[in-house]
Protein backbone atom coordinates (compact mmCIF):
# COMPACT_ATOMS: atom_id res chain seq x y z
CA UNK A 1 0.00 0.00 0.00
CA UNK A 2 1.46 3.37 -0.99
CA UNK A 3 2.04 6.19 1.44
CA UNK A 4 -0.36 8.46 -0.50
CA UNK A 5 -3.26 6.03 -0.16
CA UNK A 6 -2.43 5.57 3.52
CA UNK A 7 -2.54 9.38 3.98
CA UNK A 8 -5.88 9.64 2.16
CA UNK A 9 -7.30 6.86 4.31
CA UNK A 10 -6.17 8.56 7.53
CA UNK A 11 -7.58 11.89 6.30
CA UNK A 12 -10.93 10.25 5.55
CA UNK A 13 -10.96 8.63 8.98
CA UNK A 14 -10.13 11.95 10.66
CA UNK A 15 -12.82 13.70 8.62
CA UNK A 16 -15.41 11.16 9.75
CA UNK A 17 -14.31 11.39 13.39
CA UNK A 18 -14.27 15.20 13.31
CA UNK A 19 -17.67 15.44 11.62
CA UNK A 20 -19.38 12.90 13.87
CA UNK A 21 -17.72 14.43 16.91
CA UNK A 22 -18.98 17.82 15.76
CA UNK A 23 -22.54 16.50 15.55
CA UNK A 24 -22.26 14.74 18.92
CA UNK A 25 -20.87 17.89 20.53
CA UNK A 26 -23.75 19.91 19.10
CA UNK A 27 -26.18 17.49 20.74
CA UNK A 28 -24.31 17.62 24.05
CA UNK A 29 -24.26 21.43 23.91
CA UNK A 30 -28.01 21.47 23.35
CA UNK A 31 -28.53 19.10 26.25
CA UNK A 32 -26.36 21.28 28.50
CA UNK A 33 -28.18 24.44 27.45
CA UNK A 34 -31.54 22.84 28.14
CA UNK A 35 -30.29 21.54 31.47
CA UNK A 36 -30.96 17.90 30.66
CA UNK A 37 -27.72 16.80 32.32
CA UNK A 38 -28.43 18.89 35.43
CA UNK A 39 -31.97 17.87 36.34
CA UNK A 40 -30.94 16.75 39.81
CA UNK A 41 -31.43 13.05 39.13
CA UNK A 42 -29.44 10.81 41.44
CA UNK A 43 -28.78 8.01 38.95
CA UNK A 44 -25.18 6.76 39.01
CA UNK A 45 -25.11 6.22 35.26
CA UNK A 46 -25.88 9.91 34.69
CA UNK A 47 -22.68 10.90 36.50
CA UNK A 48 -20.70 8.55 34.28
CA UNK A 49 -22.52 9.89 31.22
CA UNK A 50 -21.58 13.45 32.19
CA UNK A 51 -17.95 12.42 32.54
CA UNK A 52 -17.81 10.59 29.20
CA UNK A 53 -19.79 13.19 27.27
CA UNK A 54 -17.74 16.00 28.77
CA UNK A 55 -14.50 14.31 27.75
CA UNK A 56 -15.86 13.68 24.24
CA UNK A 57 -16.86 17.33 23.87
CA UNK A 58 -13.49 18.53 25.17
CA UNK A 59 -11.69 16.18 22.75
CA UNK A 60 -13.70 17.53 19.81
CA UNK A 61 -12.96 21.04 21.04
CA UNK A 62 -9.22 20.29 21.01
CA UNK A 63 -9.49 18.96 17.45
CA UNK A 64 -11.25 22.10 16.25
CA UNK A 65 -9.35 24.67 18.32
CA UNK A 66 -5.88 23.36 17.42
CA UNK A 67 -6.81 22.30 13.88
CA UNK A 68 -4.99 19.03 14.49
CA UNK A 69 -4.04 17.55 11.10
CA UNK A 70 -6.47 19.90 9.38
CA UNK A 71 -9.55 18.75 11.32
CA UNK A 72 -11.33 22.10 10.84
CA UNK A 73 -10.77 22.04 7.09
CA UNK A 74 -12.01 18.45 6.90
CA UNK A 75 -15.09 19.26 8.98
CA UNK A 76 -15.93 22.33 6.90
CA UNK A 77 -15.39 20.29 3.72
CA UNK A 78 -17.83 17.58 4.85
CA UNK A 79 -20.40 20.17 5.89
CA UNK A 80 -20.04 21.92 2.52
CA UNK A 81 -20.44 18.68 0.58
CA UNK A 82 -23.63 17.88 2.44
CA UNK A 83 -25.07 21.31 1.67
CA UNK A 84 -23.85 21.45 -1.93
CA UNK A 85 -26.22 18.64 -2.87
CA UNK A 86 -29.14 20.88 -1.94
CA UNK A 87 -27.93 24.07 -3.62
CA UNK A 88 -27.14 24.36 -7.31
CA UNK A 89 -25.11 27.57 -7.07
CA UNK A 90 -23.65 29.23 -4.01
CA UNK A 91 -24.63 32.83 -3.37
CA UNK A 92 -22.21 35.52 -2.24
CA UNK A 93 -23.63 35.34 1.27
CA UNK A 94 -23.16 31.59 1.31
CA UNK A 95 -19.53 31.90 0.20
CA UNK A 96 -18.83 34.49 2.91
CA UNK A 97 -20.40 32.25 5.54
CA UNK A 98 -18.23 29.31 4.47
CA UNK A 99 -15.12 31.56 4.59
CA UNK A 100 -15.96 32.43 8.19
CA UNK A 101 -16.71 28.82 9.12
CA UNK A 102 -13.13 27.88 10.01
CA UNK A 103 -12.54 30.75 12.49
CA UNK A 104 -16.02 30.17 13.93
CA UNK A 105 -15.22 26.48 14.44
CA UNK A 106 -11.99 27.47 16.17
CA UNK A 107 -13.91 29.65 18.64
CA UNK A 108 -16.50 26.92 19.08
CA UNK A 109 -13.69 24.47 19.79
CA UNK A 110 -12.34 26.70 22.56
CA UNK A 111 -15.84 26.96 24.06
CA UNK A 112 -16.27 23.18 23.85
CA UNK A 113 -12.96 22.62 25.63
CA UNK A 114 -14.20 24.73 28.53
CA UNK A 115 -17.72 23.31 28.60
CA UNK A 116 -16.54 19.73 28.19
CA UNK A 117 -13.93 20.08 30.92
CA UNK A 118 -16.47 21.62 33.29
CA UNK A 119 -19.04 18.91 32.53
CA UNK A 120 -16.47 16.15 33.00
CA UNK A 121 -15.26 17.70 36.26
CA UNK A 122 -18.82 17.95 37.60
CA UNK A 123 -19.50 14.33 36.64
CA UNK A 124 -16.24 13.19 38.23
CA UNK A 125 -17.05 15.18 41.36
CA UNK A 126 -20.33 13.28 41.72
CA UNK A 127 -18.62 9.92 41.18
CA UNK A 128 -15.82 10.47 43.69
Amino acid sequence: MSEASQTRRSERALAIVAHRGFNLSLLISGALLLGVLALGWKAQWLDWAELVLGLAMAAEGVLLATNWRGARKLTVGRLQRRRSGRQAQASLRSRIVWRLASPALQLLGVAWIGAGTLTAALGLGQIV
